[in-house]
């Protein structure tokens, strides 16, 4: 395209050396019609810059695949793990750039079609409305009212009333009444004339005589005296604390405009086609990274919340919580305290039986030593470990063969060898019994006494160094204290105290066992099905018993070391072993709160190395404790609390000396950790964990004990806490979801306490030398992300080379990060483009001179229709800012109710009323007489003048009718007079005349015919 002259002459003059020739661009310019710096241009800035920032991680320590990923992931899959180690990341700062590239036509808008000549208007109406609104409001209301009302009286009251009465009474009457009436009327229908008459008379006589005498003694004494002491107190207190804060912040833009065109085609043979389209603009974008910093991920444990964690972050957890709960967070009230009950902590429970496997014995036997048996394959000794669970064999040194029976005793343990030698082993060599003793069974006391049945079947008992023929024959026998010895001979039982023998019966006794506490066991075969089943007697008792207990049946011996809560150890007629492991009774306790008491004080424990026997807590009010408070051989330990000291969790651990007992409690309270029995030395896992819910209060005990020979433990333990009242519902969902509303807390936590908690630690980078740094000089305690249990920090440097070296190690052009990358993006704005496009036809008719063809004759109308009314209303709205009033105050003063009165008054009141005696005369009946007498009389004169009015009434109205008929005969009358024209009606009458008038005027002659003389005389004649 050439540029257009200037006007320059042809030749230019030649420029001097010393001024530089200007180039045909610099010419055009500078001087040409359309300047380069004058036209806008698009593409050569970007009209637009934005930036942003990405925190990524760099690496995860530690973290390494446990398995390849060759399928589908399971979200639900649970227990996995958190991090746990620091991790590094880098914020990374994206540039994206926006350049103009120019314009482009869009999506077409509307098309508007004229035919040749048609004109039409058009309007479009640009309306934009913007609202912003922020609005606040709190109120909050507290009332508190408290009434004390108290009132005594005492009343010591005498009081004595006499009253004595003689009446005499008489009354006499006489009555005479007369009473006369007569009425008359007549009346005269005529001249108005009327008359009526009445007479009425009436008499009445009465006398009355009343005699009444009354005599009487009253006499009233009275005394009352009466203590009064009425004490009111009314506290009516309305704290009414409103804090109301109506924030309407407003902000309205409104845009209205109206544009009217009118859109003609003045083409008369074409068509014309308006089209609109949407301007698009198009722009290149360019994204690239611009800056890198780095970042430091702290590993946070996920938080389990209690009414503590609640109170804090209650607005936290309910900003992200959903709709249902976040109502139900919000409605809790943490600092309403209530009285909880934790749950008692008890030992798990432990199997009612065990068996062991691979252990055949051919006899049992327990004492205060153990449990103790001879195995029934080689006759070799064993004993039951409880540490480990397992039976045990015995040294044999000393033996010299098998055994086949056993009796454990006070500090030896008895036996017989296969050559019916009776053996004692010391606990490391068995040696022959140095009295010589031989015998078919063995048993020993706890006193260390012991018997045998001989080779004879006698009993004998072992004296200081021989042994003693008792001469009683035997089968089997048993020792359950100093010279009291249970036999059984063909399976009837004796019981032998000292020199004494008793039958006891028990037919079908097999074997016998005793206790250490001096209960008996006897195994007796049941004469109906066969089998062997064991019965009970317990110490100092004479009648049998048979044991609750199942899997006891079929068996051939039976041990026990103590009958009070302690196990059963069964020998089964095979062979095996069965241990049935009992659980003593326990009795339950519980310490309810008092009212005025809200905190424990100090806590006492006491223990031995089998579990815990006591515990007692001092309360400002009262002490409370359970168990052997101060047992003998028994350790005390002690915590005592700070003011208002509260519980945090406890921990404890399950006992041996009776099944389900504690053996050691560990309270974490806020003042600090106390622990007793096995929890101050132990490293094991506790059996139960608690938690308190939040700090709170300890205020009760509860839980149970159990007896355990002659010693009580404590079986389980509970808490009363006084806590925050919050439903455990909410608790609960909130710890089944503890990741979601632990990152929620994580993220809005202060940075206050991020700061104060990130002083506390030091973190060096893998690799560095440089001495550990407080992670609070460095980090910025303002949280810039959250991932899993991670929450990033921004990492500053602790000096500039340092910052400078990472800075250099990681360009922002490292294509790890992404390389810069350009893309086109259209954007639709407001701009609409029109474009007018003619018909392809011609639509005009041929000129024709016998038509009308000339359009200045009759020119086209460019008056298109009329466009409706707009409207340009502003459509802004008001915002209500009126705050809600407070409610009515509720606080109230109850009314004091009136005590009532002493009866010694109303007795008083009762002598001193009037009318106390009844009158005797009747003269208040005779007066009622008379009167009725003078009422009946009086009635008849009424009546009768009332009859007298009525005759005057039908005369009068009879004169009335009189005169009527007398009027009516008069007006009948009148028209005979007038000569009945016009019915009496003047005006009729006036037509009537008028109309004879019309009828006396004469009527004209008619003309006679031609030639006819006239009737009458005068001259006729033709006119010519």
């Amino acid at each position: 395209m050439s540029t257009p002259s200037t006007g320059t002459p042809a030749t230019t003059p030649t420029t001097s050396a010393s001024t530089p020739a200007l180039s045909e661009a610099d010419k055009t310019m500078l001087d040409g019609p359309t300047p380069k710096d004058l036209l806008p241009t698009t593409g050569n800035y970007p009209t637009e810059i934005v930036r942003y920032r990405s925190v990524v991680l760099t690496g995860i320590p530690g973290a390494k695949p446990a398995r390849a990923l060759t399928g589908a992931i399971d979200l639900g899959e649970e227990n996995l793990p958190f991090y746990d180690r620091p991790a590094e990341g880098m914020i990374v700062t994206t540039e994206q750039s926006w350049s103009a590239q120019g314009v482009t036509l869009g999506r077409l808008l509307h098309s508007l079609a004229l035919a040749p000549g048609e004109s039409t208007r058009v309007a479009v109406v640009d309306w934009q409305r913007t609202t912003r609104a922020t609005g606040t409001e709190t109120a909050s209301e507290a009332e508190a009212l408290s009434g004390t009302t108290e009132q005594n009286r005492s009343i010591s009251e005498v009081a004595n009333a006499i009253a004595r009465e003689e009446q005499f009474g008489d009354s006499l009457g006489f009555q005479s009444s007369q009473s006369s009436s007569s009425g008359g009327s007549v009346g005269v229908a005529l001249f108005g004339i009327g008359g009526g008459g009445n007479w009425s008379k009436s008499s009445n006589t009465g006398i009355a005589t009343s005699v009444s005498r009354s005599t009487g003694v009253k006499t009233v004494a009275a005394e009352a005296t009466q203590r009064i002491s009425a004490r009111t107190q009314q506290l009516a207190t309305a704290a009414r604390s409103r804090n109301m804060t109506v924030v309407r912040e407003t902000t309205q833009t409104e845009k209205d405009q109206v544009m009217t065109r009118v859109v003609t085609n003045y083409n008369h043979m074409h068509a014309m086609s308006v089209q609109y389209y949407e301007v698009v603009q198009v722009y290149n974008v360019t994204t690239r990274p611009t800056k890198l910093e780095r970042c430091l991920f702290i590993p946070l444990q996920e938080l389990t919340f209690t009414h503590t964690s609640l109170q804090r972050y209650k607005e936290v957890l309910a900003s992200v919580a959903p709709v249902d709960w976040a109502a139900k967070i919000r409605a809790a009230n943490p600092f309403d305290t209530a009285v909880r009950k934790l749950d008692a902590c008890s030992a798990p429970e432990v199997p009612d039986r065990q068996e062991f496997d691979g252990v055949e014995l051919a006899g049992i036997a327990a004492s205060a030593m153990g449990v103790y048996g001879v195995r029934k394959a080689d006759g070799s000794p064993v004993r039951f470990d409880p540490a480990t669970q397992r039976w045990n064999p015995l040294p044999t040194t000393g033996l010299g063969g098998g055994l086949i029976g056993i009796a454990p005793g006070k500090d030896t343990v008895w036996a017989l060898r296969t050559d019916k030698a009776v053996m004692q082993f010391d606990g490391t060599t068995w040696r022959i019994d140095p009295a010589g003793g031989w015998g078919l069974r063995i048993a020993c006391g706890t006193d260390g006494t012991v018997f045998v049945i001989g080779t004879n079947n006698t009993i004998h008992q072992r004296g200081p160094s021989s042994w003693t023929n008792l001469g009683i024959t035997a089968d089997d026998l048993a020792v359950t204290g100093k010279d009291k010895v249970w036999y059984s001979r063909q399976g009837v039982v004796y019981e032998r105290s000292g020199t004494d023998g008793i039958r006891r019966n028990g037919p079908g006794v097999q074997r016998l066992s005793a206790t250490s506490d001096g209960a008996l066991w006897a195994v007796v075969q049941s004469q109906s099905s066969g089998e062997t089943t064991p019965l009970l007697v317990e110490s100092g008792a004479t009648t049998v018993i048979r044991p609750a207990t199942g899997g006891l049946q079929s068996i051939t011996g039976l041990a026990q070391i103590a009958s009070a809560g302690a196990d059963y150890w069964v020998l089964m007629s095979n062979g095996t072993v069965r241990r049935i492991m009992g659980r003593e009774t326990q009795i339950p306790f519980d310490d309810q709160p008092k009212a005025d008491s809200s905190y424990a004080s100090r806590i006492d424990v006491w223990s031995d190395t089998d579990g815990i026997r006591g515990v007692q807590v001092v309360f400002p009010s009262h002490t409370f404790g359970c168990g052997d408070i101060g047992g003998s051989g028994a350790q005390q330990a002690s915590y005592t609390f700070g003011g208002a000291d509260k519980l945090i969790s406890y921990e404890a651990w399950s006992g041996k000396a009776a099944r389900g007992s504690l053996a050691g409690l560990r309270l974490k309270m806020t003042s600090g950790v106390a622990n007793f029995g096995v929890a101050a030395t132990t490293t094991v896992a506790p059996d139960l964990s608690e938690d308190a819910g939040g700090a709170s209060t300890i205020c009760g005990l509860f839980g149970s004990t159990a007896k355990s020979g002659s010693r009580t433990y404590v079986a389980s333990l509970g808490f009363h806490v006084r806590g925050g009242n919050v439903p455990q519902t909410v608790l609960d969902h909130l710890n089944d979801n503890s990741r979601h509303y632990s990152q929620a807390v994580w993220a809005n936590a202060d940075e206050l306490t991020l700061s104060r908690i990130l002083a506390n630690y030091s973190y060096t980078p893998a690799g560095s030398t440089a001495a550990p740094v407080p992670l609070g000089t460095l980090l910025d305690p303002k949280p810039i992300a959250a991932t899993g249990n991670y929450l990033g920090f921004r990492w500053n440097f602790a000096s500039e080379e340092e910052r400078q070296e990472w800075t250099d190690s990681r360009k922002a052009s490292d294509n790890t990060f992404g390389a810069p990358a350009t893309n086109t993006i259209a954007i639709a704005t407001n701009g609409v483009f029109a474009e007018a496009v003619l018909g392809r036809s011609n639509s005009a008719e041929k000129i024709d001179l016998t038509r009308f063809w000339n359009w200045k004759d009759s020119p086209i109308q460019i008056t298109p229709a009329d466009i409706a009314p707009l409207s340009t209303a502003s459509r802004a709205q008001n915002l209500d800012t009126t705050a809600a009033g407070m409610g009515a105050s509720q606080a109230r003063f109850t009314p004091l109710v009136a005590m009532p009165d002493p009866n010694g008054l109303q007795a008083v009141q009762a002598m001193t009323t009037a009318n106390l005696f009844r009158d005797m005369s009747g003269l208040a009946q005779m007066s009622q007489v008379l009167s009725k007498g003078i009422e009946a009389a009086a009635t008849n004169d009424k009546e009768a003048g009332a009859r007298a009015q009525e005759a005057l009434k039908t005369a009068t109205e009879h004169l009335q009718k009189m005169a009527q008929i007398a009027v009516d005969a008069a007006s009948k009358a009148a028209p005979l007079v007038t000569g009945g024209a016009g019915g009496g009606n003047l005006s009729a009458l006036g037509g009537m005349l008028n109309q004879g008038g019309k009828a006396d005027t004469p009527k004209p002659t008619p003309a006679p015919a031609s030639g006819t003389a006239p009737a009458s005389g005068g001259d006729s004649g033709t006119k010519a």
